[in-house]
């Protein structure tokens, strides 16, 4: 039975490894599992810190091993891996921890799903089937954006979001750390900024097509520096990398509700917003900013070892600086003529500002498309995220940038997942799991060039209509697993067939996804609150983002 139940584990991977050798024999692991290391010695703890996520304990050893982990440059392509099961023990080959991570993954997913559970029921046999499995993935940036500005995300929660990114390979967690409705990192030389932008005092729960209403209750939280450094090494750990966004200009509500004096227009007496939607609340370009970006930056940079930076540069209401006295100044002292020609000298102040750290800027497509032909235009050093279609993907490509494919249709998962009443309140849709397992990134007319500029692919948990984390499972699971087999470039169609089995270790790790058959009963919209909404329908969404890119386009119709 034990032989069987292995080799139907190993024909359900997720993502499904590029080769698979499957034998006939079967290896059972020991509760204590003897590890031999020919690791280099600084990387020695970081690689026990990996064997610890299988379920047995473990003792590293020299002479034979249950567990091997060979580390070695150049042995297999970048966060690749060769993992060896015998009937007489495991080897790991890889050329990066990185590898040594997935690995690891594969060879849990190969034991039973107790292997996801905090303790294991007793008497569970951590039997595996032999097997050699090859794998190496096609994309650098497979990422996942967290909207905790919107709604908090406790720290418990983002960790237990990292244990399953990095299940599904997953390396990079794009963390939303403000917005017009939170600031959420703590500063001391600028307490302001969480003391007063990190909670408001009500939050709306109505759709943007009813009349708005709140629910009166207060909603805030923030990240310590302490849990920072702990979500940081916590994810490193599963070899995947944190990439903050503190967006400017716009979506800076939280921040000048703290620092009123940074803002255009002047408004002194600012609150953090209470509705959801694109506001005129701006980062008002002049001296007396730019030194606050730079002291904020200065502070809150060395807490995040990533190369990447996240700075916004979407949504943003330029017309809000037409008539301010302020913004005029800046632009006259540096001869700038037109929103777009500030804004972009704003953004390279910004990027000059992150290369004093070392730090490679990442935009919106908004900050690249709205530069257009400015005299200091985007530099093609900033990383640009394509979240309104292809075309202006291609276009930043096109024009020397790197790109990470995040577009609406079908990475957006706060969509709802079928066009029916039982879904949950959500902004639009329907974003399907068919829709993201069907998705090829880079379309075939583009250009060896232009496709060779995509560093990778990023899926989108905003949070405006979220505020539940039982919620956020429900609508990135399953669909993060199809988005993962598209990331980690997995060649095979048959997920329907996987999936069913892969949800079952998902089960044991208490994840509360969709099910394949649609909601359960108390996952369902109902008739409050939550009730389902048919949104914007999604191709005059997707056409008027994809007008708006082609005109340069920064903002929507701001709510005022």
């Amino acid at each position: 039975m034990g032989h069987d139940d292995a080799r139907e584990r190993a024909a359900h991977l997720v993502p499904q490894p590029h080769s698979v050798r499957l034998g006939a024999g079967v290896l059972r692991l020991p509760a204590e599992l003897a590890v031999r290391l020919d690791v280099p010695a600084e990387e020695r703890a970081a690689v026990l810190r990996v064997i610890a996520l299988l379920p047995m304990t473990s003792k590293v050893v020299t002479e034979p091993a249950g567990l091997r982990v060979l580390l070695r440059a150049g042995v297999t392509p970048p966060e690749g891996f060769v993992l060896d099961v015998t009937e007489t023990g495991v080897t790991i080959t890889a050329a990066d921890r990185s590898g040594v991570v997935y690995a690891v993954q594969t060879l849990r997913q190969l034991l039973p799903d107790a292997a996801y559970r905090q303790a294991a029921p007793s008497g569970i046999r951590w039997d595996a089937p032999v097997i050699r499995v090859e794998d190496s993935p096609r994309f650098r940036w497979r990422g996942m954006l967290l909207d905790v500005a919107r709604h908090f995300l406790p720290k418990r929660e983002v960790l237990r979001h990292l244990d399953l990114m990095s299940a599904h390979k997953l390396n990079t967690l794009h963390l939303h750390l403000s917005d017009d409705q939170g600031w959420r990192v703590e500063s001391l030389r600028f307490p302001r900024l969480h003391e007063v932008g990190g909670w408001r005092a009500t939050s709306q729960v109505s759709h943007y097509s009813d009349e708005v209403v709140h629910d009166g209750t207060p909603h805030g939280g923030h990240y310590t520096r302490d849990d920072l450094a702990e979500i940081v090494a916590y994810a490193a750990d599963r070899a995947i990398t944190v990439v903050p966004e503190i967006g400017i200009p716009g979506h800076t509500g939280a921040l000048l509700a703290a620092y009123p004096e940074f803002g255009s227009p002047s408004v002194p007496a600012r609150t953090v917003h209470t509705n959801w939607g694109v506001h005129d609340a701006l980062l008002a370009p002049s001296e007396h900013s730019l030194e606050f970006l730079r002291l904020l930056f200065d502070e809150l940079l060395p807490l995040f070892p990533s190369p990447y930076v996240h700075v916004g540069g979407d949504e943003s209401v330029l017309r809000a600086w037409d008539d301010d006295p302020v913004v005029r100044a800046f632009a006259d002292k540096r001869r700038l003529t037109g929103s777009a020609e500030i804004f972009a000298a704003l953004m390279a102040e910004v990027r000059h500002m992150l290369a004093e750290h070392g730090k490679t800027p990442v935009t919106w497509d908004d900050s690249f498309a709205a530069q257009g032909a400015a005299a200091d235009a985007e530099s093609t050093t900033t990383l640009v995220m394509a979240w309104r279609g292809a075309e202006v993907a291609r276009r930043a490509a096109a024009a020397g940038h790197d790109v990470v494919l995040s577009p609406v249709m079908p990475t957006y998962f706060d969509y709802f997942q079928e066009a029916h009443p039982d879904e949950p309140l959500a902004i639009g849709g329907p974003v399907t799991l068919d829709d993201v397992a069907s998705w090829e990134p880079i379309p075939r007319d583009w250009s060896e060039t232009e496709s060779a500029r995509v560093r990778g692919i990023q899926c989108q948990m905003w949070t405006e209509f979220v505020a539940d984390p039982r919620l956020v499972d429900y609508l990135l699971y399953p669909r993060t697993c199809a988005f993962a087999e598209i990331a980690w470039g997995s060649r095979t169609q048959d997920l329907h067939r996987r999936l069913p089995r892969h949800l079952d270790r998902l089960a044991a790790a208490g994840v509360e996804f969709r099910p394949l058959t649609g909601p359960a009963p108390w996952q369902r919209g109902g008739t409050g609150r939550r009730a389902h909404r048919a949104g914007v329908p999604m191709a005059e969404r997707l056409a008027n983002y994809a007008d708006a890119a082609a005109t340069g386009t920064v903002a929507d119709i701001p709510d005022v």
